[in-house]
Formats: structure tokens, sequence, C-alpha cells
């Protein structure tokens, strides 16, 4: 559904794929040993909408969680995946979205494994599928 347009918008982008190779963009969890930089998107939450007629629309909230070694790095991550998300309304396919809206920004480091993280959570509608 929604993760076709997902993996179709950030695999495809120029300035994105320059900083983290579209090999290294999974849905849900990353491969083990997966070289960093890396980005994992999830499908957080998915609430129909209903008219008298019948499904109106989905309103669908998604998140990017990208993965460094450095701070800076991460940084100019987190930009390509906004830039390459917020606003966009071309769906896969046959999918007709809304634009996408950035709705929440959460970052951190884990020492353990001295990694770097971000999660951007985004929002749009789904006009049809």
């Amino acid at each position: 559904m929604i993760g076709k347009t997902i993996k179709s918008i950030i695999t495809t982008d120029v300035s994105l794929i320059a900083l983290v190779p579209a090999v290294r963009m999974f849905p849900y969890v990353m491969n083990e040993d997966t070289p960093l930089p890396a980005l994992v998107y999830t499908i957080d939450s998915i609430a129909p909408d209903y008219n008298k007629g019948g499904w109106a629309n989905d309103s669908v909230s998604f998140s990017i969680h990208s993965f460094a070694r450095s701070y800076d790095s991460l940084q100019s991550i987190v930009s390509a995946v906004r830039s390459a998300l917020e606003m966009t309304n071309t769906g896969s396919g046959t999918q007709d979205i809304g634009m996408i809206t950035l709705i929440s920004f959460e970052e951190g480091y884990d020492q353990g494994a001295d990694v770097f993280y971000n999660k951007l959570t985004f929002n749009l509608i789904i006009n049809t599928y």
C-alpha cells in the first residue's frame, strides 16, 4: 500500500541516495551488519475516514529512522530525507495522495552501539489506491 510510495520516493531521490545508498533503505528492520549510514521506514498507523458513500480516504502516519556514525552525517541525511518527502504528493502507481507533512522529530545517540539516530514522522492522506 503506502510502503511502495515511501520506498519509491526515498530510493529515487538523488540527494538522498548520494548520502545513503538505496540498498541500505529497509522497511521495518535493517539487515544485520548493514554498514552505516542506513534508513528504516515504518508505517505507524492508518486511520480510515468514511462518509455516507463509504470509504473516503486514509490518514497515514509513517516514520523514517536514520542511523549514522557521526552527528554531522546524520544531520545531512535527515535534511535530505525531509527534502525528499515533505510536501510531496506523488503516489506510486495509481495511488493518489495528499501532500506529505512532517509531524514530529526525535533524535539521540546509542552509546553502546556508537550510533547517532533520528526519527522523522510524517502524515499524509491517501485518496485512492
